[in-house]
């Protein structure tokens, strides 16, 4: 077992040019092997790493053998590995390691009569997880920093699967958890692979481009009717995300017997609470930007005054145009592991499931803009706002008298505006460390968000 665990030095370089290495800008001080797994010939590390500003985390490392040259080797590589990960999960199976063990579990959803010779392919482009696919019928997402408890993915895959039955989202076969000392911590999770779906950012890029393309050939200024006409379909695939989007928030919404997911009431605790991360977050926007009178003072606590007497649930919490699959003119939602920074008792925690559309109005702002071509910018302007009228409409037609949404639209649309607010504002911080060259995108939708907010209204008003 620990000829697979090459030296810490060696160790500590490969893990610092992966991917889903979450601290890229700090330095590995050291590394230290809490437990080791075996598993088919490899084994699964629990490794800590701890880094040069005194922070560290947990790591879910499979090494197989080292190759010559003493290269790290990733078990995840080897089908025979990841086809024993599979194993463990279908039959409820365990191996036991030094100090703990990894222990797999079916949901009732589990696929019978899987062969034991699928092709075994690991896709690439994965931020922060490493994902592998059997043939048609599943997929193994292998969560890789660590966080101790039962993630979102599978909690949410779970409830979706087996109590709400709810056909938008791939169906949870099963889940593979790390056990120590009386602690549980979700390694990996298998899934119903959509097969033939596309990325449904990309699947919208695609469209747009078809759609600049009619508009190029246009007379003249656009009108709505006239950005109806050219871009029917994306404002119709848009149309039924939104529609999508608010099923699964009924889904969520409909165990009150299950008290991770029966619904709460908002109070004015919440509202506060809410109300102060918004305002932190444009804190560090302005900061970020260094441009002090970023947006004028905004009274925030009262634009979100339209949610009192509406319900918290549990919702996606991530959710743009990236976290879908588009197939055959509907959509699939997936990822609900929530934004991997933020602590599990953070991302599973109640809170209004507005949010959610706010996230896909953000998403609808970048996919324009990043599709934009030179001359079009009236065109552009012009979709992105039907776009953002599609989905909002059928949305709040697919909640509407749903106890966790506001009864009058204007309630409902200042609040939205203010988790847009709050976005934007979480990705000019983005921005402006990683990619400045986009930094305008955000800080136009900030804007465009705190303008929606307006004057308030007069007490009584309708």
């Amino acid at each position: 077992m620990a000829s697979k665990i090459p030296p810490s030095d060696v160790l500590a370089a490969w893990l610092a040019r992966q991917r889903w290495f979450a601290a890229k800008t700090r330095r590995i001080e050291a590394i230290v092997i809490e437990d080791a797994v075996p598993l088919a010939g490899a084994v699964i590390a629990v490794a800590r790493v701890t880094l040069d500003d005194g922070g560290s985390d947990r790591y879910a490392v499979p090494l197989g053998a080292s190759p010559a040259g003493g290269d790290v080797a990733d078990a995840l590589d080897d089908p025979h590995f990841c086809r024993a990960l599979l194993d463990l999960i279908a039959r409820g199976a365990g191996s036991a390691g030094e100090r703990g063990e990894v222990r797999g579990g079916p949901t009732s959803a589990f696929p019978p009569g899987l062969g034991p010779d699928l092709p075994v392919r690991r896709l690439g482009g994965e931020q922060s997880n490493t994902s592998v696919t059997f043939g048609d019928a599943v997929i193994v997402k292998h969560f890789r920093r660590l966080a101790e408890g039962i993630n979102p993915e599978a909690e949410m895959t779970r409830f979706l699967t087996e109590r709400a039955r709810f056909a938008q989202t791939p169906r949870l076969f099963g889940q593979l958890d790390y056990r120590r000392d009386g602690a549980t911590t979700t390694l990996a999770v298998a899934q119903e692979l959509v097969a033939g779906a596309r990325d449904g950012w990309q699947w919208m890029l695609a469209a747009l481009g078809d759609f600049y393309a009619l508009a190029r050939r246009a007379s003249g200024p656009p009108d709505a009717a006239q950005v109806r006409a050219l871009a029917g379909v994306s404002l119709g695939a848009l149309d039924r995300l939104g529609a999508v989007t608010a099923a699964l928030h009924r889904a969520l919404a409909s165990d009150p017997r299950d008290a991770d997911f029966a619904p709460e009431p908002i109070t004015p605790g919440d509202l506060a609470a809410w109300s102060g991360d918004v305002g932190a977050q444009l804190e560090a926007a302005r900061e970020a930007l260094g441009r002090e009178g970023l947006v004028a003072d905004l009274d925030v606590r009262a634009a979100l005054n339209g949610l009192r007497g509406s319900q918290k649930i549990r919702h996606h919490g991530d959710l743009h145009l990236g976290q879908t699959l588009y197939r055959d003119g509907d959509f699939a939602i997936i990822d609900f592991e929530g934004e991997p920074i933020r602590p599990l008792a953070e991302r599973r925690r109640k809170h209004t499931p507005l949010r959610d559309v706010a996230g896909l109005l953000r998403s609808i702002d970048y996919v324009a803009q990043a599709s934009r071509p030179a001359g079009l910018e009236a065109w552009v302007a012009a979709w992105q706002a039907e776009a953002a009228r599609a989905l909002g409409a059928a949305y709040r037609a697919g909640v509407r008298g749903a106890p966790f949404a506001p009864e009058r639209d204007e309630a409902f649309a200042r609040a939205v505006a203010v988790f847009e607010l709050e976005k934007a504002a979480y990705e000019i911080v983005y921005e402006a460390n990683h990619r400045p060259d986009w930094v305008e995108i955000p800080t136009r939708g900030l804007l465009r968000a705190a303008a929606c907010l307006g004057p308030l209204p007069a007490p009584g008003a309708a």
